[in-house]
Formats: structure tokens, C-alpha cells, sequence
């Protein structure tokens, strides 16, 4: 498996790769290369694959992931196993099953964010990207026949918050149907603020036949393997939860 992360900006420090890095050492015995894109490798650890960029202006944040879709990025060849992860994931759990997966050929891995109530506008999450290289290089294509439309055209409908958004919009839009669903149970959001409401939606979508709530005084389902921090505020090294430090600070 070779796993892509991206690190662009200021608002992320080398923390958050290094210590995604290490905890899927920790939470796995499969084979992978780490990637990390970035226009500031400092402070990243031995193991990581720097890939520079050289533009960061090219490209508003997160839409710089499209570059991942293209055919021979990193001199990966066609055919090879490929995971775009975003930085802001906490690895609670074992997620072998998730690296050691083959996909079809022309196969696209996601999972369904079950804790959004978008999911008719974007059903997949953007943080989690799976495919073989060479099978998405028409998304990137169709994405640098015209970026600055795309990067505006999901907020301009209403579908993404601005000021920059709709990445992951794009990508539901043009991953095709050929997909494997990865189970939903696998993955949590975390946001302090939106918990209640988040338990909400996996006593409904997730868990409807038992009482488990995903999150209860610091422990998370046992079947969670990865806990996202989507959203630009919601940031991993704010939050004052005891349960990070067992997965994050080690």
C-alpha cells in the first residue's frame, strides 16, 4: 500500500504527520510506504517519503490531493495499491484489514460519512481515498481542464462552506460507481461540540440494533478502527479529551 498524505500551509504542524506515521506502524503488521506532499518538510521523521511541492499557490489546501490521482505520481506505477489519507485521523484500532485490501481493478474504496447530514450532496468521505494508480488519473484530468471552476463550483451551489471546499464533493462526483463500500462502523468523527449530534446519526445509520453509543466517557466502539477531525476548526491538538493521548501523544 502506498499511502499519500498532503501538508500545505501553516496550519499544521509536522506533528500530524509524523504521529499518523507512527500509530499505523504501531496499529498494523501490513507493508506500506508514507508519503507526505509538501512545500515544508522540516521536523518530518525518518521513514517518511518526502514528495516536494514545489507550487503551493497552484492550488487552494486540500484541492493539492488531486495531484494524487495522477497517473505515475511518485513514480508509483500503475496498478499499485494507493490510500489518500488526510492528517487530522487518530488510529484507535488495529487496521490491517483496511491496508492488507486488494481492490479490483477500476475499483474505488471509500467509506459513507454517516455522521453528515449532506450525504445527498456528498456521500463519501474526502479523508479517505483508496484506489489503484493509474485507475483515477481521469479525475484528475477533468479537474486541470479547469481547477479555479471546480475549486469555487460546490460552494458557489451550496454544497461545500467556503472560503475553500468541495474537494471531496468533486470526488463523489467523478469516482464512478464501481466502488467498495468499506463498513461504516470502521470509521468516527470526532468534534467536541457536535458529539450529541453525532451519536444521533450512529444510533440510526450505524447501530439501529444496539445500544452501544459510539463514544461513551473516553472509550469509543470497539469496532471503530479511525476517528477523523474533518472540519477547517475542529483540530486535534485543541481538544482536552483524555482519550487523545492514548492514541495520539505517544
Amino acid at each position: 500500500m502506498n499511502i499519500f498524505t498532503l501538508k500545505v500551509g501553516q496550519k499544521y504542524s509536522a506533528d500530524y504527520v509524523n504521529k499518523l506515521y507512527t500509530a499505523l506502524l504501531r496499529q498494523s503488521t501490513a507493508p506500506f510506504d508514507f508519503y507526505c506532499y509538501t512545500e515544508d518538510p522540516s521536523d518530518l521523521i525518518d521513514g517518511i517519503k518526502i514528495i516536494p511541492l514545489e507550487d503551493p499557490g497552484k492550488l487552494k489546501l486540500q484541492w493539492h490531493k488531486l495531484e494524487f490521482h495522477r497517473s505515475g505520481f511518485a513514480n508509483v506505477a500503475n496498478g499499485e495499491m494507493c490510500l489518500i489519507l488526510d492528517i487530522d485521523w487518530i488510529i484507535i484500532n488495529e487496521v490491517d484489514e483496511i491496508l492488507l485490501h486488494k481492490l479490483k481493478p477500476g475499483q474505488f474504496g471509500c467509506f459513507e460519512r454517516w455522521w453528515s447530514n449532506r450525504r445527498e450532496w456528498c456521500k463519501l468521505n474526502g479523508g479517505f481515498q483508496m484506489y489503484r494508480m493509474g485507475d483515477t488519473h481521469h479525475m484528475y484530468e477533468t479537474f486541470m481542464k479547469n481547477p479555479e471552476y471546480w475549486q469555487e463550483y460546490f460552494i458557489n451551489k451550496g454544497e461545500a462552506d467556503g472560503p475553500v471546499n468541495g474537494e471531496q464533493n468533486f470526488i463523489d462526483m467523478h469516482a464512478g460507481d464501481n466502488r467498495h463500500w468499506f463498513p461504516m462502523e470502521w470509521f468516527a468523527k470526532w468534534d467536541e461540540d457536535r458529539w450529541p449530534k453525532i451519536q444521533k446519526n450512529w444510533e440510526a445509520e450505524v447501530n439501529p440494533d444496539h445500544t452501544d453509543p459510539y463514544y461513551f466517557y473516553g472509550m469509543f466502539d470497539e469496532r471503530i478502527k479511525m476517528v477523523h477531525f474533518s472540519n477547517a476548526e475542529n483540530m486535534i491538538h485543541a481538544v482536552e479529551e483524555d482519550w487523545i493521548g492514548d492514541f495520539w501523544y505517544k
